[in-house]
């Protein structure tokens, strides 16, 4: 009797374990990604950025910063929605507005392109080096931190 129940057991561990799927070991390498991106094709320099707004085109800024460094310092004319709330908050935005997306340094901006791209927003660029190059290169009254 015990060995025909260890048979049983058996025979459902065998039949269970044939069963599994095949998990990988890692995550897709960058060039295995389902969306290539290079960040050079989906972003906007500080000067570019300087004559869109002298010219006075019409598009979104960005921020997507925290709160608290929003307080500290912004560009003029910025909408805030922190990386974080993103997701939550797209709709918000406008498919079909160009959007220009910045940080403080170009990192989340650039993540927050990824993601709009992703969503359909296909006129979302990120402010190469963040409001810290802009205050760099074109306003060095804007406070640094």
């Amino acid at each position: 009797m015990l060995r025909l129940v260890k048979k049983v057991f058996q025979d459902l561990l065998d039949g269970h374990q044939s069963q599994r799927t095949y998990i990988p070991k890692s995550a897709p390498s960058a060039e295995e990604a389902i969306l290539p991106f290079d960040p050079a094709d989906y972003s906007i320099d500080p000067e570019v950025l300087k004559q869109m707004i002298d010219n006075r085109e019409d598009f979104v800024l960005l921020d997507v910063r925290e709160i608290w460094e929003n307080k500290i310092v912004q560009l003029p004319e910025t909408v805030l929605i922190p990386l974080k709330e993103l997701p939550k908050r797209v709709n918000e935005l406008s498919l079909q507005q160009e959007i220009v997306v910045y940080c403080h340094h170009g990192v989340r901006s650039l993540d927050a392109v990824y993601l709009l791209r992703q969503l359909g927003f296909k006129k979302s660029t990120s402010l190469t080096g963040g409001i810290d190059q802009w205050s760099r290169e074109i306003d060095p009254t804007i406070t640094r931190y």
